[in-house]
C-alpha cells in the first residue's frame, strides 16, 4: 500500500529523517505551517504507518562493536515451517540488526554485530548453526563502510 503524500507530507518527512529530535515549532517554522498543524501532519504520518518510530542511532564502535559480518544462511528445505522456524529464531538474537530473505544462491542476508570474532564463532556455533534446518552458512566481514545511511530518497 503506497499513501498519498503531498509536498509538505514529503518535507517533513526529509526534515525528520535527518533530525529526528527537531523541536515541533522548528519543525512548522521550515515547513511553513502552524505548530498544531504540523503536530496534525506527523501524528498523521505516524498513525498511517508511514513514520514506524523514533530513535536513535548508535554508533557501534563506540560501543564496543568492532566486527560487522555479513552472513548468508541457506536451508535444507524451503517450505512454510523451516522458512518461519528461522525466521521466528533470529529474530531473538541481538546480535543480527538485519535480516532479509532473499533470492539466489542464498535464503537469508543477516547484518550481525559483534565485540569479536571469538564472539561471533559463538554466535555462529552456539546460536545461528543450532537453528534446525539450516544447510549452509556463509560469512563475509565488513572491512570499510563507505555508505550507511537509513535516510530513504523521498522525492
Amino acid at each position: 500500500m503506497r499513501a498519498f503524500l503531498n509536498k509538505t507530507d514529503r518535507e517533513i518527512l526529509r526534515i525528520l529523517q535527518k533530525n529526528g529530535r527537531i523541536s515541533n515549532a522548528d519543525l512548522a517554522r521550515l515547513v511553513g505551517l502552524s505548530q498544531p498543524s504540523t503536530l496534525a501532519k506527523v501524528r498523521n504520518l505516524q498513525k498511517n504507518g508511514i513514520i514506524r518510530q523514533f530513535t536513535a542511532l548508535c554508533n557501534a564502535q563506540a560501543l564496543g562493536f568492532d566486527v560487522v559480518a555479513l552472513t548468508m544462511v541457506s536451508l535444507s528445505l524451503h517450505h512454510e515451517r523451516p522458512i518461519e522456524r528461522f525466521r521466528r529464531a533470529v529474530t531473538e538474537f541481538p546480535e543480527v540488526l538485519e535480516c532479509y530473505h532473499t533470492t539466489g544462491e542464498f535464503d537469508f542476508l543477516l547484518k550481525v554485530v559483534v565485540d569479536s570474532i571469538h564472539s561471533y564463532e559463538r554466535f555462529i556455533s552456539e546460536k545461528l548453526s543450532r537453528i534446525h534446518g539450516i544447510r549452509k552458512i556463509n560469512t563475509s566481514f565488513v572491512l570499510n563502510t563507505t555508505k550507511h545511511t537509513t535516510e530513504l530518497p523521498i522525492p
